[in-house]
């Protein structure tokens, strides 16, 4: 499939996909992480300020990347515990989604690399929100980044650490881009705390789920054992391979809002928590949708259109969330849940919490995304006929049934910010 603007397929699956679209979907699911942060964070800020924000920001990473990044090295066979596994991981992390943030390396040997960035979109959302604030920067650059940055590589090796060799606050951004960093293996380090959080989302069936993974008989690279690839990009992976690695992403992303939210709970409460949950859903909703219909030429409001986006959605991981979607006619449809690790799991919080606990408020925000006068209501699972019984709980989706469209969030607008509203210009910086 070249996009996927014909019929509604019940059955579509990521494989279906040509090579180089999933490649630009897998590079979407990794962009899915940074408009959730968008989403989040500001909630956070505006309600609880920016020390909130640096707390949850540096729970959300030190306690979900080292369970993700092993993940990741596990999956496509990274082995060893120097610089280069480190850098071979950086290349697969959500955190550094590919073009959005512009990764440059240069490995120096097995114990020492650096890497810099050309282009950072999350510094440059930054940067325009607070009118090149050194205090915003520095918070940023700082605050997060430098615990964040040595959890992440300490998961590959303990003796491992990330320093900075230059980065912002800066008066003007320095023509060799916004930061540079040195990678490096020492015996003289005192080990820094664990954060608590990582042992908590190490335990969960996400942490736990094992992929399906159908290789293809087209070339491209089975693993990445072999020598590191200054300039890898996902193309160069086999497609069954790479359409497991965008499933990858997706829970990656899933087991960040994981932390995320149990870091909010701790200090919140469970209810505003399910009520960030809710209100960062509706904020983000419109944004990636939006990304979406690019990407795949997904044109209307109609059933069809709301059940392929569903279908694509980058906060619903395929194979660990087991969704079954049909078209009853051209303004219904429904949505159902099967058995699948999702409802098994031990740790519920964020987005996904919502869908597993068959809350409407769960799919809502997607759904009004795509057709703004659609309603969700939660049906009986042995309603759903097209499910043929195999449904735990269901929804019910009925295009133009609300008399007035759904407003949109007024955090929306900070989320999109001037740069992810809408990229019809595909050589704009991250439309691939």
């Amino acid at each position: 499939m070249k996009d996927y603007s014909g019929a509604f397929d019940p059955s579509f699956v990521l494989e279906d996909l040509d090579h180089g679209l999933l490649a630009w979907y897998g590079r979407e699911v990794m962009l899915a992480n940074h408009i959730h942060d968008r989403g989040i964070m500001s909630l956070v800020t505006l309600e609880h300020g920016t020390e909130a924000q640096t707390r949850v920001a540096c729970d959300e990473w030190m306690g979900s990347s080292p369970v993700y990044n092993a993940r990741n090295r596990l999956a496509l066979g990274i082995e060893g515990d120097d610089v280069e596994a480190i850098f071979k991981a950086f290349q697969l992390d959500i955190g550094a989604p590919h073009t959005f943030l512009t990764f440059h390396y240069d490995l120096k040997s097995t114990e020492e690399g650096f890497f810099w960035l050309t282009h950072c979109g999350a510094y440059n959302h930054v940067r325009r929100m607070t009118g090149a604030d050194p205090a915003a920067e520095t918070q940023i650059c700082h605050h997060m980044e430098d615990p964040t940055f040595d959890a992440t590589v300490m998961t590959v090796n303990q003796r491992a650490r990330c320093r900075p060799e230059f980065r912002p606050p800066h008066g003007e951004v320095p023509a060799e881009g916004p930061c540079r960093w040195r990678v490096f293996l020492a015996d003289d380090l005192m080990l820094p705390e664990r954060n608590p959080l990582t042992d908590v989302i190490n335990t969960t069936r996400a942490a736990q789920f094992e992929f399906k993974t159908t290789p293809t008989s087209d070339e491209g690279l089975m693993d990445y054992r072999g020598p590191f690839l200054r300039d890898f990009r996902l193309e160069m992976l086999n497609h069954g391979v790479l359409a497991r690695q965008c499933r990858e992403f997706a829970l990656n992303v899933h087991l960040l809002q994981k932390a995320c939210f149990s870091s909010i709970s701790r200090d919140y409460g469970e209810d505003a928590a399910t009520d960030f949950a809710v209100r960062q859903w509706q904020a983000i909703a419109p944004v990636y949708v939006q990304r979406l219909r690019q990407f795949a030429n997904i044109e209307g409001d109609d059933i069809e259109a709301v059940l392929k986006l569903l279908q694509l959605d980058p906060y619903l991981p395929d194979q660990f969330v087991k969704a079954g979607f049909a078209k009853l006619d051209d303004k219904t449809g429904y949505v159902w849940l099967e058995d699948c690790a999702l409802l098994h799991d031990t740790e519920h919080k964020g987005l996904l919490q919502l869908l597993r606990d068959g809350e409407v408020r769960g799919l809502q925000a997607p759904v009004q995304a795509a057709n703004p006068r659609a309603m969700v209501e939660a049906i009986e699972a042995s309603a759903c006929s097209p499910a043929q019984g195999r449904a735990k709980m269901a929804w019910k989706i009925t295009c133009d049934a609300l008399d007035q469209p759904v407003t949109v969030s007024d955090y929306t607008a900070i989320v999109a910010g001037a740069d992810l509203w809408d990229h019809d210009n595909r050589q704009h910086h991250y439309a691939y």
